[in-house]
């Protein structure tokens, strides 16, 4: 295998796909990457337990079809450290010696044969196949990724909830103290369908979809799910499980006492406040007509912080608890100026939405209170 590519446009995949590299794999050959040379296009794939990711550039004065497993550490640190130029990698199929040719000399490793490469799964005949921008994709895992639960006995609680119905594609987490629904009412998948991308697949999207703009193909089986985009595939696969009745949990019409505040200033008031909170973390707020009150105290250690924000409120006053880390993560992660927070009584959940939504987005995401 021998080719010339451009330093820069390789150093950059493989920092993409290097994220997918676990510390120690299950299959120690996934400590490295796949190179694959077809006509003057080079394929790169890496791979772990749980998801497979590739990509494909074009190369220059490629000498044959052929395929060779890379270790990772040694060649992206030293194509960091290479100014921009045309590089060129030989790769020898029998000893499998690897030497990169540069403007200013020469470096050689050894590489592993492509034997050993797990073939890469492919999605079944049955597989439903739908498009969504890559900004809506990126927003929704965005929103709904902090909430995913951590549970072993659960494991279809450990991802993302892809809801999908002919005019709207609905993504849902919950940990069980908490659920979001995130909404895009400007998808049209056209289909009636489900699945779950699990927490590690989702932070590895988040992180190339920041990057790309351009729509997205999602297809996907019993199994398995791949994301295509102009640079890169990924393919992941789901959790085993059915993902719990996420609808029955929401109120059927919402709660009756809608608070109106800034989502900022409530954010800031109650980081300072949680400094002053003991090992449960409790948040109290007492609302009463256009004000809330948030405050927390520790008795072991005798201090306490309280903090009165202004806010719209017409209804009854009253006093709710939450856990304070739940709180808090629920208002950095929305984006708005202004949030509705829908109460029904201190012992049933609340509900945050922004004031103002935005065309083409709902977004809903439900918090169960503690015992004050």
């Amino acid at each position: 295998m021998k080719f010339k590519v451009s330093c820069g446009d390789l150093e950059r995949r493989l920092s993409v796909l290097g994220r997918v590299i676990e510390s120690k794999p299950a299959v120690p050959i996934w400590g490295h990457f796949l190179f694959e040379t077809k006509g003057d296009s080079l394929i790169i794939t890496a791979g772990s337990s749980d998801v497979i990711m590739y990509t494909e550039l074009s190369v220059m004065d490629s000498e044959g079809d052929a395929k060779a497993v890379v270790p990772g550490g040694k060649v992206m640190e030293y194509l960091k450290k290479l100014p921009e130029q045309p590089i060129e990698i030989s790769i020898d199929d029998a000893t499998h010696a690897i030497q990169i040719s540069t403007l200013m000399g020469t470096s050689s490793q050894t590489g592993e044969s492509a034997e050993e490469w797990p073939n890469v799964p492919a999605l079944s005949p049955e597989a439903q196949t739908f498009s969504v921008s890559s900004q809506s994709l990126l927003n929704g895992i965005a929103r709904t990724a902090f909430a995913v639960a951590n549970d072993t006995l659960r494991p279809a609680l450990n991802g993302i909830y892809f809801d999908i119905e002919p005019t709207m594609l609905t993504m849902v987490s919950t940990d069980s103290h908490r659920l979001v629904r995130y909404c895009r009412t400007d998808v049209q998948p056209g289909i009636n369908a489900s699945f779950i991308l699990n927490k590690r697949p989702a932070a590895l999207l988040k992180g190339v979809l920041d990057k790309v703009d351009s729509t997205v193909s999602i297809s996907f089986d019993s199994k398995h799910i791949m994301f295509q985009m102009p640079l890169y595939t990924v393919i992941c696969l789901q959790p085993e499980g059915a993902y719990p009745a996420y609808k029955s949990v929401i109120p059927a019409n919402g709660n009756p006492h809608k608070l109106t505040i800034n989502r900022q200033d409530l954010s800031n008031a109650v980081s300072r406040v949680l400094l002053f909170s003991d090992n449960t973390k409790l948040l109290r707020l007492d609302i009463t007509s256009n004000s809330v009150t948030v405050s927390s105290q520790d008795l072991d250690l005798s201090c306490k912080a309280s903090e009165t924000i202004s806010c719209e409120y017409t209804s009854d006053d009253m006093t709710i608890g939450f856990k304070g880390a739940f709180f808090s993560d629920v208002l950095v992660n929305m984006e708005c100026q202004e949030i509705e927070i829908s109460l029904a009584d201190p012992a049933r959940s609340a509900l945050f939405s922004p004031a103002l939504k935005r065309d083409g987005e709902d977004e809903l995401m439900l918090l169960m209170p503690m015992k004050v």
